[in-house]
């Protein structure tokens, strides 16, 4: 009753049975209906084509997945196949250890390229585990380098527009300050420029060159009423098919074509 056979598969006769218990086969076949060996692999079998498992070589498990309910399957490879697993793992783990003596911009673009690499090897599966793992750790140090190298930059922007605003009389500033079309920084700039300055409105244009795009942004600190801050972005980028909106207060354009930006500085000084 303890014996298992697959579906559908036919066996010779006599048929050789295989069984992964602490008993031995002979104790088992002498009393099969014991149902101790439940608890066990009992199976039947056209043979491990192995007479020790030393032949094997080498042993790698590459997959454990379930298949139905109550059913799981995995998948190994031995010999030749797993020595060229186990090559493959020693391989991408050199990867993995030399991507983390990256860091930055640097490190994301590596992960980038070792996150599917890794997904496609026939490797160990524990391996696969633990290098994803790491992967994972990496990607998580990009995400904590952007925020300090964005904090940083925000940080010298704001430094650059204050002093600009020391140095300008009247009640608005322009200023070039580029850090790409980043909207999170934009907003950033302006609050910590609202603390510090209370008489001066700001318009600042910052450029990305490599997507040939520029960002026109104007702020007015909160009380201060003289300045139209949407009005005064609409008129330095008349002509430019630059969109946006905002309000008396605050005001965002993306506008196309670099080659505009130094037009869009004189219409503002001129608003």
């Amino acid at each position: 009753s303890s014996l298992r056979a697959v579906f559908g598969e036919t066996y010779p006769d006599p048929v050789r049975v295989v069984a992964v218990a602490p008993s031995p086969i002979t104790e088992i076949l002498g009393n099969p209906q014991d149902v101790q060996w439940n608890s066990y692999s009992v199976e039947f079998c056209g043979g491990t084509h192995l007479k020790n498992t030393s032949e094997a070589g080498g042993f790698v498990l590459l997959s454990e997945e379930g298949i139905a309910k109550g059913v799981r399957r995995i998948t190994g490879v031995t010999m030749k196949d797993a020595a060229v697993a186990m090559a493959s793992a020693a391989e991408f783990e050199g990867k993995v250890t030399e991507a983390g003596k990256l860091e930055g911009l640097e490190l994301e673009a590596r992960v980038k390229l070792l996150v599917p690499e890794l997904e496609g090897l026939s490797i160990s599966a524990a391996k696969k585990i633990r290098m994803r793992e790491t992967l994972g750790t990496y990607g998580k140090q990009v995400v904590a380098w952007k925020k300090k190298h964005a904090a940083e930059r925000t940080s010298k922007i704001v430094e650059q527009v204050i002093e600009a605003a020391k140095s300008t009389e009247g009640d608005k500033v322009i200023i070039r300050c580029d850090f790409g079309v980043d909207g999170k920084v934009a907003k950033a700039v302006t609050a910590a420029y609202g603390k510090k300055v209370k008489d001066k409105a700001l318009l600042m244009v910052s450029a990305d060159e490599a997507a040939d795009r520029f960002m026109v942004v104007a702020f007015a600190p909160k009380g201060m009423k003289g300045v139209d801050c949407k009005a005064w972005v609409v008129a330095a980028t008349e002509g430019t098919k630059g969109k946006g909106g905002g309000k008396k207060d605050s005001a965002q354009f993306s506008v196309p074509g670099v080659g505009s930006l130094e037009g869009v500085l004189e219409k503002a000084r001129s608003f």
